[in-house]
């Protein structure tokens, strides 16, 4: 029992014994390709509980000796003393006893001993499968021939590193290592098994059930995981992470494996790996294929990218249920004749403005921004117009161009579109034409408020129609001639009395209180009079009395 009380002892042991052994006899050597891994040896509880129960309705023993065996195994569980515990199994001689100590006592000595006076068969296989301690299955794989799995057990459960490195290293059964490679706790031992495996089929296994991003990256870039069958399953199945799904894919090889590719770049929802199929597809026939029957717009998008034939590119633009797709299409579309059918035709106002994007002919966007209901759409075609001017003018004279921006000024059916246009302006004859033409109040507005010369403000206030458009203009004159002009000649009233309120000419204000055919126009008049003698006059002898009135106050007001 000693050189299983010491585990490099053991080792030692099944080394030699292991060399002994005839390789050629070993299963699932490197280059065997067909594995059922639901077959690997394994016993379930239940099949280990049914084994039982059969082999003790045929137990022989005398009830002297189940007596006896029931003593002894109360002795070893229970007793305080080790050396009682491990005599009492010396006497036992019932092998499911003994296999009920080995299962998963917590005395070393007690289930290791029990497991080594087992001899049948059935029993050591159970326990090598099932046994809650690994010194226990050590010993049952032992027992049993199987040095390998012995290693197996050392690699992942011993406690020094040195010991399961050493294991490792003396495995060659690959389901075996992919055992270890599974279950082993130590990330050296683990790496050093993916070495050892060459068989794709079991490190496609591998990376099926681990979670091991090391694992995974090793097994990925080994050279010789290389079969393209393997690699096709891998990329096909959705049992694997997407990312292997993907690695798998790049290392596909593109002509022998191009149905594949080409099937999941039709048919995966998953976008990272439609993707990396649809980067390996290279005929534009494929493609197009994919782009235009594919149910997944993942696979469409990913195909329209690559797409150059702009006729195919239209009909997804036009007829692509997702409009991320149609977007897409429209990027590598040249032709502006078909780009803007494409605008006219979209609904999707994120789409239209998307279309603007690939829109350059100044005739086009001005257009665009005059028609368009939706503002943001609008805005982003006359935005264009704006940020690429100097490619509109020629040379530095811009009137040509801001006479495309008068038009949406004055016809835009955005009211903020058109206050967009008129910041542009500069030529006061333009905006001159938006004060008279828009049909925007705030743009008649906006225009006058950036004329600069008093001249034309003047012209503004004798013809413009508008109150509103004539007082802004007014009061933006400081020149008196003009305001002069303006309160003699003046079409409107309210600009004429808005002059009078800014004029100081004496001469013009009584000749305006006494003569004026509006009484309105006198008692603005009035108000600026700086002569008493003339203001009583008129308190007397004007027909209106309001116009008498404020001359009398103004009299008095002065003779204070």
């Amino acid at each position: 029992f000693s050189a299983f009380g010491e585990k490099m002892g053991l080792f030692d042991f099944i080394k030699k014994d292991k060399k002994e052994k005839d390789k050629n006899d070993k299963k699932n050597k490197k280059g065997d390709k067909s594995i059922d891994f639901d077959s690997i040896d394994n016993i379930s509880p239940e099949d280990l509980k049914l084994a039982k129960e059969k082999r003790l309705k045929n137990d022989s023993r005398s009830k002297e000796d189940i007596l006896k065996d029931e003593t002894f195994r109360n002795i070893a569980m229970n007793h305080s003393n080790r050396n009682n515990r491990i005599a009492a199994v010396m006497e036992m001689k019932s092998q499911d006893v003994l296999e009920d100590l080995a299962m998963d006592n917590k005395d070393r000595y007690v289930r290791t001993i029990s497991t080594s006076r087992i001899t049948d068969p059935n029993i050591l296989k159970e326990l090598a499968y099932n046994a809650k301690y690994s010194d226990v299955r050590q010993i049952a794989f032992d027992r049993l021939g199987m040095p390998e799995n012995v290693f197996a057990e050392i690699a992942k459960f011993d406690k020094k590193g040195k010991n399961r490195l050493s294991a490792v290293r003396e495995i060659e059964d690959e389901l075996i290592l992919m055992d270890v490679c599974l279950n082993a706790r130590d990330q050296k031992v683990k790496i050093n098994a993916i070495e050892r495996i060459e068989n794709n089929q079991i490190l496609a296994e591998i990376l099926k059930n681990s979670s091991d991003n090391k694992i995974f990256n090793k097994i990925i870039n080994k050279e010789s995981f290389s079969d393209e069958e393997i690699l096709s399953e891998i990329a096909r199945s959705n049992e694997y992470d997407k990312f292997i799904r993907v690695e798998a894919l790049n290392k596909l090889d593109k002509d022998q494996s191009n149905e594949t590719i080409k099937e999941i770049a039709f048919n995966e929802m998953d976008e990272h790996v439609c993707s990396a199929a649809i980067e390996k597809l290279d005929s534009e026939e494929d493609l197009i294929e994919i782009a235009l029957n594919s149910s997944y717009s993942s696979s469409r998008l990913k195909a329209t990218e690559k797409i150059d034939n702009e006729d195919v590119l239209k009909e997804i633009a036009l007829n692509d249920e997702d409009k991320f797709v149609r977007i897409e299409a429209l990027k590598d579309i040249k032709n502006e004749n078909i780009i803007k059918d494409i605008y006219l035709q979209e609904k999707d106002n994120f789409v239209r403005s998307e279309a603007i994007k690939n829109i350059d002919s100044m005739v086009n966007l001005i257009d665009i921004s005059i028609k368009e209901d939706d503002l943001i759409v609008a805005k982003n075609a006359l935005n264009k117009v704006i940020s690429n001017k100097k490619n509109y003018i020629d040379h530095e004279d811009s009137y040509d161009f801001e006479n495309q921006l008068k038009n949406v000024a004055i016809e835009s059916n955005n009211e903020e579109i058109s206050k967009l246009a008129i910041s542009n302006i500069e030529n006061e004859d333009l905006l001159i034409e938006i004060s008279e033409k828009s049909i925007y109040l705030d743009s008649q507005l906006e225009a006058v408020s950036k004329i600069k010369s008093e001249n034309v403000l003047s012209e503004i206030v004798k013809s413009n129609k508008d109150s509103n458009i004539r007082l802004n203009a007014i009061r933006r004159i400081k020149d008196k001639k003009l305001l002069e002009d303006i309160s003699i000649n003046g079409k409107y009233n309210d600009a004429r009395i808005e002059a009078i309120s800014k004029i100081k000419n004496q001469e013009i204000l009584v000749n305006l209180a006494y003569n004026d055919e509006d009484s309105k126009i006198r008692e603005s008049a009035c108000k600026n009079i700086q002569t008493v003698s003339v203001l009583d006059d008129i308190a007397i002898k004007d027909e209106d009395k309001y116009v008498r009135e404020v001359a009398e106050n103004r009299s008095k007001l002065l003779k204070k």
